[in-house]
């Protein structure tokens, strides 16, 4: 008995060749001989053409302005966040996206993470509970 089929494999190569060769074409069976199973690997891979997609990093399309490309990304925009269809007018998305629209065109716009803005709502959040306790003089709001 073999503890480990590596090791059968090495020792039918060395001592067995010929008749496991012999027995593996009669039942269709392709050699598991260690020279055999590596000059398999060896030709598949030859065959197989190299790719360059691990080296290839996705770029996001950009898409080129157009009054309809923008008002169908304002209604998406509109439903898929549930805002409420008058927000497109409001002076601070205005303000947004006039402060966008000035961006580099190679940079685009870097749209701030989940974590940074919750850090700067609290922050003003703070800053605005400092100026309530100084404008009305207040030591515990």
């Amino acid at each position: 008995f073999v503890n480990e089929a590596t090791t059968l494999r090495r020792h039918l190569q060395s001592l067995h060749r010929g008749e496991y060769l012999q027995w593996a074409a009669i039942n269709e069976f392709p050699s598991m001989l260690p020279q055999d199973s590596k000059r398999r690997r060896e030709e598949a891979s030859l065959q197989s053409q190299s790719s360059l997609d691990s080296h290839l990093v996705p770029k996001d399309r950009v898409v080129q302005y157009s009054d309809s490309a923008f008002r169908e990304a304002a209604i998406r925009w509109l439903i898929n966040t549930d805002q409420p269809i008058h927000a497109l007018q409001h002076p601070d998305f205005k303000m947004m996206i006039d402060v966008a629209s000035r961006a580099p065109t190679t940079a685009g716009v870097k749209i701030p993470s989940h974590g940074k803005t919750r850090e700067v709502i609290i922050d003003l959040f703070k800053a605005s509970l400092s100026d309530l306790r100084t404008r009305f003089q207040v030591s515990h709001l």
